[in-house]
């Protein structure tokens, strides 16, 4: 997929998370420029402090709080926020206080909202006889609760309000409000955890949160700070809590607050973001340091006491956030590849990390080519111009571009993960892996076809179809299709004389292969297998088609193959072997020993029997070739092989794909193969008919794993010069990275 189709879809989703542009409201978000100095300076700033213009929806000037005791109600008896200026005598402020109210009305209920969560609430002192049952019966599953300002400042409250909101089933937690020009951060942050800043990992119990907001004292917008200073001061509380509690706090700001205060600083994206927005109905646009939200404050009254708040995800979500979870893994995308003949091979993308989104990251790319597996990393902070224009917050300097020396022909592979930065507690995002291909004959991988329907029976069909498209056959051979076996013998001998393999069950013949053998009017019909497999029931109902039918059996699978060996290949005097007791060996071999016009017999693997040692003998055999290594047919079977006079080769290798290149070497020459067929090593069901339409084609049939195609097997792809691949079964048995030959690591 192009990184414009993935930065697309990443801007669609972000429509859709937070609607489209909001109407104008109290809150209107504005972006100055970032300042000169760093956003987190490494020590303090100077704390000489320049005010900072007052944006038009921010409060009028207030005098400096005094310390008080805590409030009783409000003036009306009321649970609703008092004024601002009540809140400025009183030296106790609300999360959310020095918001302006919007003049329309405010949504309360959750269909109001144009997003979906879990409802929550925060209530500070100012409502001193919260009706927890009431909260609860009426939705609200959690609770910020405010228990300290400045260094100056508790809430008597805090305790009960802590208690009754669990004891009714809420999670619930403390918050902070922030005076940043009274102390520094650090300060305030061990005053909070002291006086009900604490966390526990009970589920129950939310991270602690910092609200910090416009001036209540007559300093400014910003508390009398430069962007440098507020952002150092924040990352001096936050950073304190976390030492003190082990769990990143949250931090409850605005968008304009925030971009105007910390210079739209983006490094704080580990932190969880409590945004603050009235009178719209989704949270808008988002301060600088975060893609999305945590929790939202939309109203400052509604059903339930306090401020009306949502979760961003369901309860199974708040819980796991109640627990420290903060899952912002890196973002990122792995573009494209690239490679031609004699050139690098050469990936792109892009990556940057959620908890600091200016920072560059590093991404390790595991490179699989021609000359081997190898790893490297790249810093990725080259210009994406069209990364900034998706994530305006994290900017452009978050491109990557590396490259694998050519090392010839074949499959080029790469897997991109990006590196979480220290403390992104996410950890790392894996990209995925592309591949590349090409061969002397082919600059990509070569165009694929499939052959596959609904189920084995079904692909049996379409395979036939495929090879026998005019009917008119010499023989249609019909075997088992629940178990392996006789299918897999039966494939050469269809091959050779003329006809398809098509499956069956083991009581009736499915109405689809009934219907494909009326198309095909074969002059016989061949049923392998014994009575356990195919029932008489099935041998009737085949005779009922009026074409002779007759059966190859025995008492077990290694008979049976040798009655369709001796059906078949009377005279052959040169045979190919393969276990009974496992498919892929057998299923590479078919196709070569229809090439070859030979016998395919199975074998227990085990010693050679008496019954295979006299067959052998009667027909004057002269050599043998097993299919697989001696974990499939054992030593001693190719040495009491090689007793009985006969010449015996072995076609081994490390796996089942190192067997396929081996039989395809072998039987097949360099540069025979135009097409080649390409069948799962992993399941049989579809691979059973695509052997026998490979020997009818007189081509090699190759296996692949069930997502990826080992190197030997696609090494056999530019040794044949392969132009087109067939390809048997359908996403569910081969996905679609195996037509691209996707090389396995």
């Amino acid at each position: 997929m192009s990184h414009a189709r993935v930065l697309l879809g990443a801007l669609i989703a972000a429509t859709l998370a937070f609607g489209a542009t909001p109407p104008a409201s109290a809150e209107t978000p504005s972006t100055p420029a970032a300042p000169s100095e760093p956003a987190i300076p490494s020590s303090q700033p100077s704390t000489t402090a320049s005010a900072s213009p007052s944006p038009s929806d921010a409060p009028s000037p207030a005098p400096t709080p005094e310390v008080s005791k805590d409030p009783a109600q409000s003036s009306d008896g009321s649970t609703a926020d008092p004024t601002l200026e009540q809140m400025n005598a009183a030296g106790d402020h609300t999360m959310g206080s020095t918001i302006p109210r919007p003049s329309g009305a405010e949504p309360r209920f959750s269909t109001q909202l144009g997003v979906s969560g879990v409802l929550g609430m925060d209530v500070s002192g100012w409502q001193p006889n919260v009706d927890w049952p009431t909260q609860w019966a009426n939705g609200a599953r959690f609770a910020y609760i405010k228990a300290s300002e400045g260094t100056y400042y508790t809430s008597s409250h805090f305790a009960g309000q802590f208690a009754g909101s669990y004891n009714v089933g809420m999670i619930r937690g403390a918050y902070h409000f922030a005076t940043p020009n009274t102390t520094d951060g650090a300060t305030q942050a061990r005053f909070f955890y002291a006086h009900g800043g604490s966390w526990a990992p009970d589920g129950r119990t939310l991270p602690p949160l910092l609200d910090i907001e416009y001036a209540t004292d007559g300093s400014g917008t910003c508390w009398g700070l430069s962007p440098a200073q507020m952002s150092w001061w924040i990352s001096d509380f936050v950073r304190t809590l976390r030492s003190l509690t082990g769990v990143n706090p949250a931090i409850y700001s605005t968008a304009n607050w925030w971009n105007t205060c910390t210079g739209s600083n983006n490094t704080f994206g580990a932190f969880p973001l409590f945004v603050a927005r009235y009178g719209t109905s989704t949270p808008g646009a988002l301060p600088a340091s975060w893609l999305n939200w945590t929790m939202w404050q939309y109203a400052s009254s509604g059903v339930f006491a306090g401020d009306q708040d949502i979760f961003n995800g369901g309860m199974t979500q708040l819980q796991q956030f109640a627990l420290g979870a903060q899952n912002h893994p890196p973002l990122g995308n792995f573009d494209s590849v690239s490679l031609s003949a004699g050139n690098p091979f050469v990936v792109s993308g892009w990556s940057f990390d959620q908890t600091n989104l200016s920072a560059a990251t590093t991404v390790q790319i595991r490179w699989n080519t021609p000359a081997g597996i190898s790893t490297t990393t790249v810093t990725s902070n080259l210009s994406r111009p069209d990364v900034g224009a998706a994530y305006p917050p994290a900017g452009s300097a978050h491109g990557f571009v590396a490259n694998a020396p050519w090392s010839g022909y074949g499959q080029y592979g790469a897997c991109v993960t990006v590196i979480a930065l220290p403390g992104d507690a996410a950890g790392n995002a894996f990209l995925g892996c592309r591949t590349a291909f090409v061969s002397a004959v082919v600059s990509s991988a070569p165009p694929s076809r499939r052959l596959q329907d609904s189920d084995r029976f079904t692909t049996a069909v379409a395979v036939s179809k495929d090879s026998y498209p005019t009917g008119g056959v010499k023989v249609a051979y019909v075997a088992s299709g629940e178990v392996y076996a006789d299918a897999l013998s039966a494939a050469p001998a269809a091959a050779v004389q003329g006809g398809p393999v098509l499956l069956t069950l083991s009581t009736s013949v499915p109405p689809t292969t009934m219907t494909e053998l009326q198309r095909l009017k074969p002059e016989k019909i061949v049923v392998v297998g014994g009575t356990s497999s195919v029932s008489d029931a099935v041998f009737r109902q085949l005779e009922s088609l009026s074409v002779p039918v007759v059966r190859l059996g025995g008492a077990t699978r290694v008979e049976v193959a040798r009655a369709v060996a001796d059906y078949a290949f009377p005279s052959a005097r040169s045979v190919l072997v393969a276990t009974a007791w496992s498919f892929p060996d057998a299923l590479s071999a078919a196709p070569a020993a229809a090439k070859q016009r030979i016998p395919l017999l199975l074998v227990d693997g085990k010693a050679l029997d008496s019954d295979t040692a006299v067959y052998l003998a009667d027909r004057n055999a002269t050599s043998v070739t097993v299919a697989g290594g001696p974990a499939s047919v054992s030593d001693e079977w190719t040495a009491d092989a090689a007793g009985e006079g006969l010449g015996v080769t072995r076609i081994g290798g490390a796996s089942r794909f190192d067997v396929s290149a081996g039989i395809a070497t072998k039987y097949f020459p360099d540069g025979s193969a135009a097409n080649v067929y390409v069948a799962s090593g992993i399941q049989w069901p579809d691979a059973l008919v695509a052997s026998a339409a490979a020997g009818k084609a007189g081509v090699p049939l190759l296996i692949a794993n069930s997502d990826c195609v080992p190197r030997p097997v696609g090494n056999q792809v530019v040794r044949l010069r392969t132009t087109s691949m067939t390809i048997a079964g359908g996403p569910d048995t081969l996905a679609s990275s195996v037509d691209g030959l996707g090389v396995c690591y």
